[in-house]
């Protein structure tokens, strides 16, 4: 089975929080169903010809985005989007000619970058709506982020499905412990664990 959310990110730009993502969603819609590179792509594979395999099957890609998105720089000091080859540069304009939905997921509250600032063939991602997800607030965040996951792809399913609390009102969550290794969400009488535990360095993220 094909993934279908693609997590495209920048570790110099948002650190852990694409892997953070990537965890949580799998928890949310299934193993099988999130792609992220350095987790997804098997050990000796062909990175490019992997990366535009899976996101050519994707239907939803986040493009996760803190503050610096528009200005980390390599070593030369050059924009990293400024590059054609740049890897999240070209995950998302790939998404873009392909008519994949793009989701931006502005962390901490962080701006879009103006039209102006971006390549051509991503500039379009200037004017997508996106969601907020703050990484000390997951309690807060997840809920309407995975919302807006399934609304984007309806047919992809939950392994939680969310339940209406009372009459018709919409589930509450709440934050009962996090301590870098787990967070549990209850709603609803029902409690969901989260399991954050370190993640490989994604050499190939600047």
């Amino acid at each position: 089975m094909a993934p279908r959310v693609f997590v495209n990110f920048r570790r110099a730009d948002t650190g852990a929080t694409g892997p953070h993502l990537d965890t949580a969603l799998r928890q949310e819609f299934g193993e099988q169903e999130v792609f992220r590179d350095q987790r997804s792509i098997r050990k000796g594979a062909h990175f490019p010809a992997e990366i535009t395999g899976a996101l050519r099957k994707c239907d939803l890609l986040l493009a996760v985005m803190g503050h610096g998105w528009a200005s980390v720089t390599d070593g030369a000091g050059r924009r990293c989007i400024d590059n054609p080859e740049d890897w999240v540069r070209k995950e998302i304009a790939l998404a873009l000619a392909w008519g994949i939905t793009v989701l931006p997921v502005r962390v901490d509250g962080a701006d879009l970058p103006d039209a102006a600032e971006l390549p051509d063939d991503i500039r379009d991602l200037a004017g997508h709506q996106g969601e907020i997800f703050r990484p000390h607030q997951e309690h807060i965040d997840f809920p309407p982020l995975f919302e807006a996951v399934h609304k984007a792809v309806p047919d992809l399913r939950r392994r939680r499905p969310r339940r209406p609390q009372g009459d018709g009102g919409g589930a509450t969550y709440h934050i009962e412990r996090f301590d870098h290794g787990s967070a549990n969400f209850g709603g609803n009488g029902t409690a969901n664990t989260y399991n954050f535990g370190p993640e490989e360095d994604d050499e190939e993220r600047p």
